[in-house]
């Protein structure tokens, strides 16, 4: 798979149990992603029971998901191994289908293509 932002090949983890997409510390500062403060921070708990303070944002993040231009709001968060994380709303608006068994997903246009 191609994911890139700013062509920079990106690992992106795709989480349906999600509410919220997120972007790492790293990529933003290593692509010198613009982010901004949100209005109120929370925590999240990761899978590994650590709790992390989410502050900025990163509007409208232009990144490519195996060569298909898209868009998200991702969250900024120390991800780990991951560069993204991919939530229930982006899979939700772009009209993703998951096949678990051939492990592809199929994302949909307005046009069905």
């Amino acid at each position: 798979m191609d994911n890139k932002i700013f062509d920079q090949v990106v690992s992106i983890f795709i989480e349906p149990g999600s509410n919220n997409s997120y972007v790492s510390c790293d990529l933003v500062d290593k692509c010198g992603l613009n982010k901004e403060v949100q209005a109120k921070s929370w925590l999240v708990q990761l899978d590994t029971g650590t709790k992390k303070r989410v502050y900025h944002l990163v509007r409208y993040c232009a990144f490519e998901l195996n060569s298909m231009p898209t868009l998200a709001h991702l969250n900024v968060l120390s991800l780990g191994s991951y560069s993204m994380l991919l939530d229930m709303e982006w899979l939700y608006l772009h009209r993703t289908k998951v096949d678990c068994y051939d492990t592809t997903i199929e994302c949909l246009d307005d046009n069905g293509e």
